[in-house]
């Protein structure tokens, strides 16, 4: 039964992975997001412009930076929905989109700033959403940075000492993506219900963040199955308290946010460069002697 639903899930992963992360895929989606970028500066225009009765301008956007803060907020949903993809692979390539995410979430409020500073141009009031912007970008900059840095140090290598293993966690990964897909369906259409019907929107971003933390630390504990090896789960480990890092800083006040990304990266990149340096040659002998025993 077991195996039964291990290998439903490996079959309809891939399906749905295949067509969304297809080439075709991503133009539908660049063409959605053109098509949204533009409507949303006509309504702002409208607004602007035309004579509307109250409730109807009440939902309409008032400024054009609008336009650039919706195109990212569903840019932002596209990457997670990658990211719940990415779960399947290594957990290095998961930690890297979760901190892209987090520039990009950073970038987005940097754009939202925009909108707080009214023309004509006030210093007295322009000084505090630029000091945010400026909070925002460079951290988001340095997030980026180190997200390359990360990227080129990784030595990716399988945790499992066969191929019979390698397909049983991989399956048990991507068994877990799909409920986070479905989790993230549910949360998506309950934030639209909570706008459509003028109620406090919770944070989107920060309660699927708070789900991906748990799943990162049961993955941990899964990949314990096939790998004891301490250096492998103080990596693995490391990597879960970054994600709680990222959290903490969806939800952190202004400059504490960009301030805690960047320590999260400096701690994962520290991270691998010990694992690297000391470790990484003993484990691939450790998992050659297991295959070859």
């Amino acid at each position: 039964m077991k195996d039964k639903i291990l290998k439903t899930a490996f079959v309809t992963f891939d399906k749905i992975s295949k067509n969304i992360e297809s080439a075709k895929g991503f133009k539908i989606i660049s063409s959605v997001l053109a098509f949204i970028f533009l409507l949303s500066l006509i309504l702002a225009f409208i607004n602007k412009t035309v004579y509307l009765p109250e409730n109807i301008a009440a939902f309409l956007p008032d400024s054009y930076f609008f336009a650039v803060e919706i195109t990212f907020k569903i840019l932002l949903a596209v990457e997670i929905i990658e990211m719940v993809f990415i779960l399947s692979h290594s957990v290095t390539d998961s930690v890297a989109k979760q901190f892209e995410i987090l520039s990009l979430i950073l970038l987005r409020q940097a754009f939202k700033e925009f909108t707080e500073i009214q023309t004509p141009f006030d210093i007295q009031n322009a000084l505090q959403p630029l000091t945010y912007i400026l909070s925002d970008i460079f951290g988001a900059l340095a997030i980026f940075a180190g997200v390359l840095i990360f990227k080129k140090m990784q030595k990716h290598r399988s945790i499992t000492a066969n191929d019979e293993d390698t397909y049983k966690f991989t399956a048990l990964k991507k068994l877990l993506a799909l409920l986070m897909l479905v989790a993230f369906v549910i949360i998506g259409i309950y934030d639209l219900l909570l706008y459509i019907n003028g109620a406090d929107k919770f944070r989107f971003f920060t309660m699927f963040y708070e789900l991906l933390i748990f799943t990162d630390i049961l993955i941990v504990i899964i990949s314990l199955r096939y790998s004891h090896l301490y250096c492998v789960v103080f990596r693995n480990t490391g990597f879960a308290v970054a994600t709680v890092l990222i959290r903490f800083a969806l939800s952190l006040p202004r400059y504490y946010d960009a301030a805690t990304g960047v320590i999260a990266i400096i701690f994962v990149i520290l991270i691998t460069y010990v694992y690297n340096k000391f470790e990484f040659k003993r484990i691939k002998e450790i998992l050659w002697k297991q295959k070859t025993s």
